[in-house]
Order: structure tokens, then C-alpha cells, then sequence
């Protein structure tokens, strides 16, 4: 058996890792950000008797279209690309953080990776509400996509009126946090429980630095981030091997 120590390669491995999954969220961010357009003015529209509400999917995305051009659609798309990399980067480091420190207590395996997946969670929460805020702000904005204001004015006017807190850029901090933390404490806390049922394939058929590299760019780069268990366990591997050394 042959074992690298290398930190070099530990390095590089989770560079490619965390960039693929990072990319993958970029992915899923230009193909759905329409949507979420109109799932926010579907949100905050007032009423059915305001001439200005939509009746329906489609007449949302022919009003849209109209009025904004086909760049309405994508009003509010800089703060989640902004957001996604310290976004990913803050979920996976801080989940083993919190999973190293309740490894002193004696809890069972299923309860420390669900909690822990709470505590990223909530410790996410917290990076990405700002850039929600700004987000959501200029998805409601109607005027043309010339006329709306750029992401950092408008952060800037949300700072001047209302300041940082639970009623500027922080708003809606509570609803934020009890999303990812939910969502993360089942989403890791299933992954680990599943993940050590299922029996470990030992069988290499290719060497395994070309698997790596086949997996990252034919795979990895194009499925969908919260679906693709795959490439969490690349990512979680990395923090194991920078723990325990490179090994084959």
C-alpha cells in the first residue's frame, strides 16, 4: 500500500473539490434564477385586484418579458453568485468544527452529524442573509433593468435607511436561519446515516488519480448541488484526508 503525505496534493485536491461544487451552485443559480424572480413577485404581490399583480405563471413571465426585457429575469443575480463560494466554503468547514466538539459528548453517531448539520446551518444563515436581502430588493424592483439601481448602491441605500440589523440588511434573519439550519441538520445527518449502511465498493478499475479527475469534470460539474450526494462526499473526504494524510 502506498501513502502520500503530500500537503501540496491535499491542497490541490480540495481546491478542485470545492471549486466544483462551488461551480455547480453557479450552475444552478443562472439556469433557476427566473424563477426565483417570479417566486419573489408571486411573494409580495398585495393583492388579485392590483392591475399590476400576475394572474398566472405564464402571464408572469409575459408581463416580466414585456416590461423588463429578457434582463428582468435575472435582476438580483450578483449577490447569490457573490454569496456561493464562502457560502460552501462556511457549511462544510464549520460541520466538521462543530462535529470535532461534540465528539467529546457522548452522543450517538445519527444525533452528533444532525446537530452538527444544524450548527452549519445556522452559522451559514447568518453569511447568506445579506446578500438575500439585497437579493430579494432588486428582484422587486419593476423598472427596467437599466434603471435599477446596482447591487452595491442598493446595499448602500438598505445601510443609510435602515442600517445592519433585524431591520436593514439583516432582515428576515430568523426565517433564514431556521431554513438552512433545518435543511442542513437533515440533509448531513441523513447523508452520514445512509452513507455508512450502504457497503463500500473496493473494486479500482481505473487508477484512482484518473477516477478523481474523470469524476470532477464529467460529473461533479454539472449535477445538481442538493441532489448530488456524490459530490458532498468528495468534499467531506478532503476534510478526513486533511486530517488523516492522502492514502491508497
Amino acid at each position: 500500500m502506498r501513502e502520500y503525505h503530500t500537503e501540496g496534493i491535499i491542497e490541490c485536491v480540495a481546491f478542485l473539490r470545492l471549486a466544483a461544487f462551488t461551480k455547480q451552485g453557479l450552475i444552478e443559480i443562472c439556469l433557476m434564477h427566473p424563477l426565483d424572480v417570479v417566486k419573489t413577485r408571486f411573494q409580495i404581490q398585495r393583492c388579485a385586484t392590483d392591475p399590476n399583480s400576475y394572474k398566472s405563471l405564464g402571464d408572469s413571465f409575459r408581463m416580466i418579458f414585456r416590461t423588463e426585457g429578457l434582463f428582468g429575469f435575472y435582476k438580483g443575480i450578483l449577490p447569490p453568485i457573490l454569496a456561493e463560494t464562502p457560502k460552501r466554503a462556511v457549511k462544510f468547514f464549520t460541520f466538521e468544527q462543530y462535529k470535532k466538539l461534540l465528539g467529546y459528548m457522548s452522543l450517538s453517531p445519527a444525533l452528533t452529524f444532525a446537530i452538527a448539520g444544524l450548527g452549519s446551518g445556522l452559522t451559514e444563515a447568518i453569511v447568506v442573509n445579506p446578500f438575500e436581502v439585497v437579493k430579494v430588493g432588486l428582484q422587486a424592483n419593476r423598472n427596467t433593468f437599466a434603471e435599477q439601481p446596482s447591487t452595491l448602491g442598493y446595499a448602500r441605500q438598505i445601510i443609510k435607511k435602515e442600517g445592519l440589523g433585524l431591520r436593514g440588511l439583516n432582515k428576515g434573519l430568523t426565517a433564514t436561519l431556521g431554513r438552512h439550519g433545518a435543511f442542513n441538520m437533515v440533509y448531513f445527518g441523513f447523508y452520514h446515516n445512509v452513507k455508512n449502511i450502504i457497503p463500500v465498493n473496493k473494486v479500482h478499475l481505473v487508477p484512482p488519480q484518473t477516477a478523481e479527475w474523470t469524476h470532477l469534470s464529467q460529473k461533479n460539474h454539472f449535477a445538481y448541488p442538493r441532489s448530488n450526494l456524490g459530490v458532498f462526499e468528495k468534499i467531506w473526504d478532503w476534510f478526513s484526508l486533511r486530517d488523516n494524510g492522502l492514502s491508497h
